[in-house]
């Protein structure tokens, strides 16, 4: 699934998208070992916070970067 790195994850689908719990999810917050924003009470991932955790933020941004580029392609046909 591609995603844009700005995409905003809950702790519920960062978790899913991680295959952890949540409780361990909130274990890699607390640890600052995952980057996220408090806002409204919750806690706000990005995709790209989530790419960078798993190490493949350069491999994620190159297939978005290259996708952008296919769908402006198919807008100007």
């Amino acid at each position: 699934m591609i995603v844009p790195p700005d995409d905003i994850f809950t702790t519920r689908e960062a978790a899913e998208f991680l295959r952890k719990s949540e409780r361990q999810l909130q274990r890699y917050l607390k640890d600052e070992r995952l980057k996220a924003q408090w806002r409204n009470g919750r806690w706000q991932i990005t995709a790209l916070s989530l790419w960078k955790f798993q190490g493949i933020e350069q491999e994620m941004q190159s297939i978005w970067i290259d996708y952008c580029v296919r769908m402006s392609e198919n807008d100007g046909e």
